[in-house]
């Protein structure tokens, strides 16, 4: 009895290889929001483990949870831009007043980079073939919504476990189809600067009924998971998006669901690499057919795959008109980081109508929305004779070849989202935010001077050495200032600039868990 690892399992048994530059690290210490200026001031620590001079940038979050937008540079003084040497207590403070959202709904993302090149060539050697059979043997079985159900969903929990495991940020999208409800499993990893723009790598898991589908289209799953374990350690500077869609066998249904209704609002999908059966190969003459008017329509391709004898010892990379510079890129990557994979490369006129065979997957869902896509096929049935066959099992592939069409993927998408040798931390600036209550029923604390000047010191003897919130309100108990500060752990107490409050009287309140200290002061 055959027995296989589920996909997490599988993924313990292969650890990322360690980067030599190793990147920098971030630690944001102490926020502050001063409403009277409308500045948020962050101190952080720089780290770098080669003392390179970074790049500092920040990115904020309120609108859409997960994802962070880029906070124009222009709107940023202090350590923030180029050239930032690497040492403890940095200060950046960022003007918001023309920020469309509440400042204390917002969380923020500080980021740094040293800059140093990630080697791509060393990513796409650790594309493991026998790492790809082990996977395919959990995946291969009957997936189909009525006929092999079980399996459908043992490898669709697996997908999802897998994503989460990687530190994808995960949804299980649901929709129906007929009486019947499937599942597209979508998987994030935000970009370090440019979270908007996003790549996706997809390829659907179901199968047809009475098939073990192992190439179509188990190869495409064991794909995209073999990229993932890869590539997760990874800094990209844009986002990628890894789908496994459901429902294809049934007319693209899961991919048409997506595009038109779970794109995220963020998202600005900039293309599509879409694996559609990868593992099928030949170099037997005579082993690959053409469609119909293939020759006539490509007449370039047509002379390439003669001119081999019609052996079926390619890639097919297929786009469409608009996704002419996706193909181009990636027959460069693959020409550059997988010499010995042989690749043709067309672009069908249009949303490739006129080419039926050709939009018989789901990269057609995002051509007839307007996106750039790719299929990556070996061919389907004008190559794989066990085409929806009972035939179509594990010991019909050569994994070599799905190795180097993984390779050569993971190649284009790292070139085009931008590898990126970065480190960053998050603050919640929630954690600053005021009541709108006034804020009575505390224990008094001692202010001096009082009457005071520019800055004021609060000695608070009942709240232990440590972060603590300070919160100063005006007498209709409005909040005038909110700031999250270390108490010393001597008795001289917290010293506290006050130079933008206008003179008046105000109330101060520090807190701490559940301690909570106030006063009066009066500014001169």
């Amino acid at each position: 009895m055959k027995t296989s690892l589920p996909l997490v399992c599988i993924a313990l048994l292969w650890l990322p290889l360690a980067a030599q530059n190793t990147a920098p690290v971030v630690t944001i210490q102490q926020a502050s929001v001063d409403l009277i200026t409308q500045t948020v001031t962050l101190t952080f620590d720089l780290a770098d483990a080669e003392n390179d001079p970074c790049e500092v940038w920040l990115k904020a979050s309120a609108q859409h949870p997960g994802f962070y937008g880029a906070v124009d540079a222009a709107h940023l003084t202090g350590a923030a831009g180029t050239g930032i040497i690497p040492g403890n207590g940095k200060t950046l403070t960022w003007q918001y007043a023309s920020y469309t959202s509440a400042v204390f709904d917002t969380r923020l993302q500080l980021c740094a980079s040293d800059h140093k090149p990630v080697d791509v060539q060393a990513l796409v050697d650790q594309v493991d073939s026998v790492r790809l059979l082990q996977t395919l043997q959990f995946i291969e079985g009957v997936r189909h919504y009525q006929a092999g159900a079980a399996k459908l969903n043992a490898v669709r929990d697996s997908l999802q476990n897998f994503f989460m495991y990687y530190g994808l940020e995960t949804e299980k999208q649901p929709f129906n189809y007929s009486t019947t409800q499937g599942y597209n499993i979508t998987g994030r990893k935000p970009g370090a600067k440019d979270e908007k723009t996003t790549w996706i790598v997809c390829g659907h898991y179901d199968g047809v009924a009475g098939s073990p589908a192992a190439d179509d289209n188990g190869s495409a799953v064991t794909g995209y998971m073999e990229m993932l374990r890869i590539l997760a350690p990874v800094t990209f500077e844009r986002s990628i998006r890894f789908i496994a869609f459901d429902f294809e066998e049934m007319g693209m249904v899961g991919s048409k669901r997506y595009v038109q209704s779970a794109v995220a609002p963020y998202d600005s999908i900039a293309g599509v690499l879409n694996f559609e059966m990868i593992g099928y190969y030949s170099s037997a003459p005579n082993t690959q057919s053409l469609p119909t008017g293939f020759n006539q329509l490509f007449p370039q391709q047509y002379a390439q795959v003669m001119a081999d004898s019609s052996r079926g010892n390619f890639l097919l990379v297929c786009g469409n008109a608009v996704s002419a510079p996706v193909t181009t890129a990636y027959v460069n990557a693959a020409t550059q980081y997988v010499p010995a994979l042989r690749t043709i490369s067309l672009n069908v006129p249009g949303n490739g109508q006129t080419v039926p065979d050709l939009r018989r997957s789901d990269h057609s869902s995002f051509w007839d929305a307007g996106y750039k896509a790719l299929m990556l096929t070996d061919g389907a049935d004008t190559r794989n004779f066990h085409y929806h066959t009972p035939g179509d099992s594990i010991g019909t592939l050569n994994f070599t070849f799905m190795a180097n069409n993984v390779k050569a993927t993971l190649a284009t998408l790292a070139t085009l989202a931008v590898p990126i040798s970065a480190g960053s931390d998050t603050f919640d600036l929630k954690v600053l935010a005021v009541p709108e209550e006034k804020p009575d029923g505390a224990d008094a604390m001692n202010i001096a001077p009082n009457p005071a000047g520019l800055e004021v010191t609060l000695q608070a003897e009942g709240l232990p050495a440590g972060e603590v919130l300070v919160q100063i309100f005006n007498l209709t108990g409005a909040p005038v200032l909110a700031r999250q500060c270390t108490m010393p752990l001597n008795t001289t107490g917290l010293t506290l600039d006050i130079s933008g409050l206008p003179a008046g009287m105000y109330m101060i309140r520090c807190s701490t868990g559940q301690t909570r200290l106030a006063g009066k002061m009066v500014k001169m």
